[in-house]
């Protein structure tokens, strides 16, 4: 499990509900311009944490990777307009 993902899982499950301002508040300190916003009044504290949130799920898993691996039907998309393509230039060509 990546260690973006374990943030998620301590924070969502295993933080007692007393701590989970200063969870989210420390979450929110490691990125200084979600940090700003949230000073200024700019964006709630949830805000900020659904921001982390999708910058993970966008940007990838925090390890300099991509995000999530191609799922079974992104790779059968990209294998049917692949024979699409294929099929579209060969049918301009017998003609």
């Amino acid at each position: 499990m990546s260690t973006a993902r374990l943030t998620w899982v301590v924070l969502d499950r295993l933080v007692p509900s007393e701590e989970v301002a200063a969870a989210k508040a420390a979450l929110i300190a490691r990125d200084p311009e979600l940090q700003s916003l949230v000073t200024q009044g700019v964006m709630s504290d949830d805000e900020a944490i659904e921001a982390l949130r999708s910058r993970q799920r966008r940007y990838g898993n925090g390890r300099g990777g991509p995000g999530r691996p191609p799922t079974r039907w992104t790779r059968r998309l990209a294998a049917l307009a692949g024979a699409t393509a294929v099929a579209t230039v060969l049918l301009r060509l017998a003609h």
